[in-house]
């Protein structure tokens, strides 16, 4: 008899974002990883894993005279955060956004080991990298709150 594996009630599957340049973007999700390009077509790239748990992001190039993000209060998304799996790998990203002036901040999180970095997309939208030294520590209301005072100032 097979035991079925844990599966997760709700997770993220899929995020779409409205890019400016369809090719710089891919460029810039592709050099964060793992985002590789699993199809694209018609102004459209769908990045990520073809596996059934991966996070996926869904690239739609829109065409505008004005790529403007409008104020803290509009509608829609926000910002992007993602898990990162090791020190070392935040390392790379934070190297990643500096190479494209992209970086923000650094920061510990709460009085726990995690990190947290700051930056932004190609089109100014705010993207978040999270790295836990210890997988076995748990997502407190002190880290929720640190979140909470960010969360103005990475939209601004």
């Amino acid at each position: 008899m097979h035991a079925e594996p844990a599966v997760q009630l709700l997770t993220l599957r899929s995020t779409l974002v409205a890019v400016a340049d369809l090719d710089r973007s891919v460029a810039f999700y592709g050099e964060l990883g793992p985002f590789g390009v699993i199809v694209r077509e018609d102004g459209v790239a769908v990045l990520g894993d073809v596996s059934a748990g991966s996070a996926v992001l869904l690239l739609r190039e829109t065409p505008s005279l004005h790529h403007i993000r409008h104020g803290q209060q509009s509608l829609g998304l926000r910002s992007m955060t993602f898990n990162v799996g090791s020190l070392s790998e935040l390392d790379r990203i934070e190297s990643v956004l500096r190479s494209r002036e992209g970086f923000t901040d650094r920061r510990h999180v709460g009085d726990s080991a995690t990190e947290l970095i700051l930056g932004r997309d190609p089109d100014n939208l705010p993207v978040g990298f999270v790295c836990s030294a210890n997988e076995t520590d748990t997502i407190g209301p002190d880290y929720y709150r640190t979140i909470i005072s960010l969360v103005y100032s990475m939209d601004a």
